[in-house]
């Protein structure tokens, strides 16, 4: 079984719009590096790693003569050209960014048109993703932060106070404000306490006794 007139007009369209589709900036055609196979002489280890090279020439021929049998196969002879040059072709590299356009480019076409089938978004049993085993990188996962069970520790949201104890009573009165001005009366008053001192340590009074003042005066110089 063949596929339909309206099937062959339907793939026909959704590769004319990828053959003319441009960067967003430019007229330059991403399809460019895509129209025939890879030249063998030049690139023989293409074909030591892809096991299935396609080309977008080949394959609107091939549409044109009506050898598909199904068109599920047109299809995944087109998405092998896309997944053959984002395999062979570093990520970061201007024809595997044209490749990744292109093939979201037939995807969305395809998809448009509802006389065709639906078809597969992973690449084909016969991709080089496949036989190598290699397919291509999960999305990453969002990192979830889960709560912890054990208990936490608050973090110091306030400057901390001083180790050093505050004064206490008895040590605030020893601090004394110095006295002002000596008057006289305190003057006198220390003068005749200084006296009183000095009496003690002197040796007692007798007394003039018996022989009189002169007497006295006499006898201490004799002696």
């Amino acid at each position: 079984m063949t596929i339909t007139a309206a099937q062959k007009t339907a793939i026909e369209e959704v590769i004319e719009i990828i053959v003319a589709t441009t960067p967003a900036r430019g007229k330059r055609q991403l399809s460019e590096l895509f129209m025939d196979l890879v030249d063998r002489s030049e690139w023989p280890e293409y074909y030591e790693v892809i096991p299935e090279p396609r080309c977008i020439n080949a394959i609107k021929s091939s549409v044109e003569r009506n050898r598909y049998k199904d068109a599920l196969n047109a299809y995944t002879d087109l998405s092998l050209v896309f997944w053959n040059a984002l395999f062979y072709n570093e990520p970061d590299s201007q024809i595997a960014t044209d490749a990744q356009t292109l093939k979201t480019v037939l995807e969305t076409e395809w998809q448009k048109r509802s006389i065709l089938p639906v078809p597969r978004h992973s690449p084909p049993p016969s991709s080089a993703q496949k036989v190598h085993g290699t397919g291509p990188a999960a999305p990453p996962q969002p990192f979830v932060m889960q709560p912890s069970t054990s208990t936490t520790t608050k973090l110091r949201t306030t400057a901390p106070t001083s180790a050093v104890p505050p004064a206490s009573e008895s040590q605030t009165a020893k601090s004394t404000p110095l006295k002002g001005p000596v008057t006289a009366e305190e003057r006198v008053g220390d003068s005749e306490a200084i006296g009183r001192q000095l009496e003690k340590t002197l040796p007692r009074w007798q007394g003039v006794g018996e022989l009189g003042m002169s007497e006295v005066s006499k006898a201490s110089i004799h002696e």
